[in-house]
């Protein structure tokens, strides 16, 4: 093997989860840990100045013949069902390395507990590297959407991580905007990720503009965000407009919003743009 192919790899952790098999994790991710082997703590110094990391993993379980796959949510009988590997996040590939972005909740030692990751207990971790805003946000970056959530539920909960990681809390107005994306997405885009989406919001509504803004990537630069008046979201796709009246509520937290049934929260209207 000549000296540009030959590397030489070395774990400096493992990946501690209540996820033991790959086909029990969740889509998103789960909750874990990272134990660093103890002569590489002291690389650990000063992490705690950042709130998000990126973390590299190699997928030892994970085959290395394949360049072509079905991703996960594609139907194999589709015609688009076939991508590269490079095109997608499968852990199949030539060099199963594996590589996510997660929030940091506590340091304790050399043990990290994170907010999610979807890499099963066990599995090695190769390299952390911090999160930067300044460098790796690029809000303008476009995806075409790659197979359908399995469920409302499941759609919801990749909306409100969206959401979070644009606006940061979980407050009602939050919940809301997912809750008005949920309804739109699933009941009448069915599961579809809409491009070419026109949102409209009212402009005092800030924490549910964040919302709208991280989910859909809309923004008034690029005129696909426009600011209104009043209690009202619209979207507009493909030559119609769906527009959600906000019902007056009293004041409560997130978890209401999403408990709630959906005629408790808005009422759709829907004509054709003019």
């Amino acid at each position: 093997m000549t000296e540009e192919r030959a590397w030489h790899l070395q774990a400096i952790g493992v990946v501690r989860s209540e996820i033991k098999e790959r086909k029990q994790m969740p889509p998103l991710g789960a909750p874990a840990a990272i134990e660093i082997f103890p002569e590489f703590v002291p690389g650990l110094w000063r992490l705690d100045k950042h709130t998000h990391i990126w973390v590299l993993a190699w997928l030892h379980g994970a085959g290395r013949d394949l360049l072509q796959v079905v991703p996960r949510g594609v139907r194999a009988e589709e015609p688009d069902a076939l991508h590269g590997v490079f095109a997608v996040r499968s852990p199949v590939r030539p060099n199963p390395i594996g590589l996510t972005a997660t929030r940091i909740v506590r340091i304790e030692g050399a043990r990290i507990e994170v907010a999610r990751l979807d890499f099963i207990d066990g599995t090695p971790v190769v390299d952390l590297k911090p999160y930067f805003v300044s460098r790796d946000l690029i809000f303008s970056a476009a995806n075409v959407q790659i197979g359908r959530p399995a469920s409302r539920e499941s759609l919801r909960e990749a909306l409100l991580e969206q959401a979070l990681n644009f606006h940061g809390e979980h407050c009602p107005e939050l919940a809301l905007g997912v809750r008005l994306l949920e309804h739109f997405r699933w009941e009448v885009l069915a599961g579809a990720d809409p491009d070419g989406l026109r949102v409209a919001a009212p402009w005092e509504r800030g924490c549910l503009l964040d919302a709208l803004m991280g989910m859909t990537r809309a923004s008034p630069g690029r005129g696909t965000l426009s600011l209104a008046v009043g209690h009202r979201v619209r979207f507009e796709f493909k030559g119609a407009a769906y527009e959600y009246r906000l019902r007056e509520r009293e004041e409560h937290g997130a978890a209401a919003v999403f408990a709630a049934p959906d005629e408790a929260l808005f009422e759709l209207a829907i004509s054709a743009t003019q």
